[in-house]
């Protein structure tokens, strides 16, 4: 019975894609990849960098004005 249906199914017609088919599925891919990324920047990588940029720019305040640079005690060591 099987066979029955794949063979009916050989047997008819496939359409051709529209004409822009590739098109607009690069263009939909393509916004949702560039949307993703934006958002894992925007997201993920630049409080990242905000946090880091910062506690640097805060120790080197923190130097200049103590002339201590002080840092956190290893916990590992007893």
């Amino acid at each position: 019975m099987a066979t029955d249906l794949f063979e009916r199914l050989a047997e008819l017609d496939v359409p051709p894609p529209p004409a822009r088919f590739d098109d607009q599925l690069h263009e939909r891919v393509n916004r949702s990849l560039v949307v993703g990324q934006l958002m894992d920047l925007m997201f993920g990588a630049v409080p990242w960098a905000v946090v880091e940029f910062s506690r640097a720019v805060i120790g080197s305040v923190l130097f200049t004005l103590t002339g201590r640079y002080e840092t956190k005690p290893n916990r590992r060591r007893r």
